[in-house]
């Protein structure tokens, strides 16, 4: 009976062990392995959402960058429309390329001082008066190209049109046929400019 007893309590005493073992195994060995493993997951699913991300990103940033020939095309065309400096050497050489294109002749250029524009603080004006021959058909292609076809942003204000004098003899009169047709037209406009911010205005150089 004693021999009865005894091997039960060991029997119990050698499921409790393997019950105490079981569960130190759980606490000591899987769980961590469990919670290791969560923790995995979890930084693989916030890996996968920061590459979707930067995936988005850089599809993004591709079609800027397949654009970016056109915005900087646009860029200096605007740059060029409104300098940071005066231009004026610029300016006048496109001036006279415009009348040698339309074949009209520049023949006189002044530069006022620049005047700071009320609606637009940071762009000022330089005024500019201009008398250029040529036929009517002519001198109207060259306000044309000085308004919209040359790269410098301008604006006519006034424009006077009159018969301009033959200087030439009576006696020809092919001289005369084309004299006839002759005008000189007196412009008075603005050139526009952006100088930086805090520069003041811009040096005129004439």
């Amino acid at each position: 009976m004693g021999t009865r007893h005894a091997d039960r309590i060991w029997m119990i005493a050698g499921a409790t062990v393997i019950v105490l073992l079981a569960v130190a195994s759980w606490l000591l060995l899987i769980s961590p392995k469990y919670a290791e493993k969560d923790e995995v997951e979890g930084q693989t699913e916030d890996t996968q959402t920061q590459l979707v991300t930067l995936s988005k990103r850089i599809n993004e940033l591709k079609k800027k960058q397949a654009v970016i020939t056109t915005l900087q095309a646009a860029l200096d065309k605007k740059q060029t429309a409104l300098p940071a400096d005066s231009g004026v050497p610029a300016f006048l050489n496109q001036l006279q390329k415009a009348g040698s294109d339309t074949d009209v002749s520049v023949t006189g250029v002044a530069v006022g001082a620049p005047a700071q524009q009320a609606n637009l603080s940071a762009v000022w004006a330089l005024p500019i008066t201009l008398t250029a021959d040529g036929s009517t058909a002519d001198l109207e292609r060259f306000l044309t190209t000085l308004q919209t076809g040359q790269a410098r942003a301008v604006l006519i204000e006034a424009a006077n049109l009159t018969p301009k004098s033959d200087s030439g003899t009576a006696d020809d009169s092919a001289s005369a046929d084309t004299s006839a047709d002759k005008m000189s037209i007196s412009l008075s406009l603005k050139a526009f400019v952006a100088p930086p911010a805090g520069a003041g205005a811009p040096s005129v150089t004439k």
